[in-house]
This record gives C-alpha cells, sequence and structure tokens, in this order.
C-alpha cells in the first residue's frame, strides 16, 4: 500500500536515515523545495508518476533533478523504481545535447580575456580589486567574503587578507572558508602586482572591515546578497563563473598548462574537474550557472 505521508514528511524521513552522510544544506533544501512543490505523491504508481512529470516539466535537466531525489526516497521506502531509472538513463543525452547547445552559443557570445584585461585597467578600488582575483586567480564569490587586517594571525577559520611586509609592497590572502576546504586546506596566494596594492591602499581598510561592504560598511552574511553585489561589481556584470570560462577557453587555445595548475590550485578544484566544468568546448562541461560556484 502507498504511504499516507506527505511528500514532505517522506523526504525529512529520509533526510534523517541519512544524515551520518552529511549532505550539504543546499542539496537538502533542493529536496525539501522538490517535495513542496509536487502537486502529487511520490509513491504512486511509476507509469502514472512519469506521466504526470512529463506533463509538468519539459526541461530535461530540471526532470532529471527531480527523478534524483524520487527515486532515492521511493528507494528508501522499498518502493520500485525502474521505470522511473529507466527515464533518467535515457534523459543523458537529451541533457547532453543541450548543453552543447547552450555552451556553444555562450562560447561566441562571451567576449575576449583581452577585453576583460582592457576593462580591468579602468576599474578601480574595489572593483579593480575583485575583478583581478576574478581573472588572475579564479576565485569563487565565497573566496571574496574576506576580512582585512593589519597582521596575519597563525591560525584562523576566516577568509583574510593583509598587507605581508612593512613596506606594503606585497598582499597576502589566506582563504580558509571554500566549497572544497576540507580536500584542499587552506589557500595561501601572496601577490606583488603593483596596481593591485595600489588599489588596495587606495581602499584605505581598516583592522576588521570587509573587503566587500555593505552599504553600512558591515559584512554580507547572506550568500545571495554576496552573490548579487559580486555580480554587480564584475567586468559587465558577467559574474565569476563566466569570468572564469573566459580564462580557462584562453589557457586552453593557448596551451598553458602551466597557468591551468596554478588556477586549480588557486580556485581549490581538481584539475580533472577543472577542464571538465570550466571548458567552453567540452561537451561534459557544466551549465552556463553553475549553483555550487556561487555557493
Amino acid at each position: 500500500m502507498p504511504s499516507k505521508k506527505t511528500n514532505k514528511q517522506i523526504v525529512e524521513d529520509y533526510l534523517v536515515s541519512i544524515k551520518e552522510k552529511g549532505l550539504s544544506k543546499g542539496t537538502m533544501t533542493t529536496y525539501k523545495n522538490i517535495a513542496d512543490n509536487l502537486p502529487f505523491s511520490v509513491m504512486m504508481a511509476q507509469k502514472t508518476l512519469i506521466k504526470k512529470l512529463k506533463e509538468l516539466y519539459s526541461n530535461p535537466n530540471t526532470l532529471q533533478l527531480y527523478l534524483n531525489m524520487i527515486i532515492l526516497v521511493r528507494r528508501f521506502k522499498d518502493e520500485p523504481t525502474d521505470q522511473l531509472v529507466k527515464l533518467r538513463n535515457g534523459l543523458k543525452d537529451e541533457i547532453k545535447k543541450s548543453r552543447i547547445e547552450k555552451l556553444d552559443k555562450l562560447d561566441d557570445e562571451l567576449p575576449t580575456l583581452d577585453y576583460l584585461r582592457d576593462k580591468l585597467e579602468k576599474l578601480e578600488k574595489v572593483r579593480y580589486i575583485v575583478n583581478y582575483l576574478f581573472i588572475n586567480h579564479g576565485l569563487r564569490n565565497k573566496d571574496l567574503n574576506m576580512i582585512y587586517v593589519d597582521k596575519l594571525p597563525e591560525e584562523s577559520d576566516d577568509n583574510l587578507i593583509a598587507f605581508a611586509n612593512k613596506s606594503k609592497t606585497k598582499a597576502a590572502i589566506h582563504i580558509n572558508k571554500y566549497k572544497t576546504a576540507k580536500a584542499h586546506g587552506r589557500k595561501i596566494i601572496n601577490i606583488m602586482d603593483k596596481r593591485f596594492i595600489k588599489e588596495l591602499k587606495a581602499m584605505d581598510l581598516k583592522d576588521g572591515d570587509p573587503v566587500v561592504q555593505r552599504k553600512n560598511g558591515e559584512r554580507m552574511t547572506k550568500v545571495s546578497t554576496l552573490n548579487d553585489r559580486l555580480k554587480t561589481l564584475s567586468i559587465d556584470k558577467l559574474g565569476q563563473n563566466k569570468i572564469f570560462k573566459i580564462v580557462i577557453r584562453n589557457l586552453l587555445n593557448n596551451n598553458n598548462f602551466e597557468k591551468l595548475d596554478q588556477y586549480s590550485k588557486d580556485r581549490g578544484t581538481g584539475y580533472e574537474t577543472l577542464l571538465k566544468s570550466y571548458n567552453l568546448k567540452a561537451s561534459g562541461s557544466s551549465d552556463i550557472e553553475s549553483v555550487e560556484d556561487e555557493e
């Protein structure tokens, strides 16, 4: 007999059962949202469920997302999933084709790295700092949620920037909070670029000041607010994801694998993942706007 529990209750039971696996907050929220949005039970007969899903969701990416969650919770409830799995597997080619078409279009629309560099030279203060770090080090939005300090502590769980010598000719960035911190540990970036140093000094930051601030000078605590602010600060409002794709495209076109290795380390992204996810010519490349990259 199908469960009489609501989708929300079923998903909550499932999440409790796999608590030890440590799903990210984003994944848990996604599953809960799917459960809330579905106007029918995930426990109904597979044939009927598939029919209703197709009627509601024509986008193969959305359909696959819903199917992933539904299959997991149905297995948790010992309900059959064979037909759902078959449908999900059949979507892979369709999704791949859709991604390639989007990436080809994006490749044609995105500006060149030289264009970004020309634009960068016309920027000042925080806009220069943000775009310099996007272009030259491939940092994510979350990396840039950093605090200026007069002196870098030996230990910290925050993202920090400071001048690394008394003459203030060298800046040091310590990034402790970022997506793959557990795998890669603290990221340390040292910068001696004279223009970067000049613009950092021009910001006149005091000990404890956030580099990217709210209008009242306080730090941004909401991810969505930080993302919106950084996209506004970015060149042509491209955002860090597209800027990084432009950088990787340029490096690959010039076979600059030494630089690719540097970006892999600075971004905290494995070399293989970097090539697969950010290469505009790769058939398995991620969608234009990746949610995980904006976290």
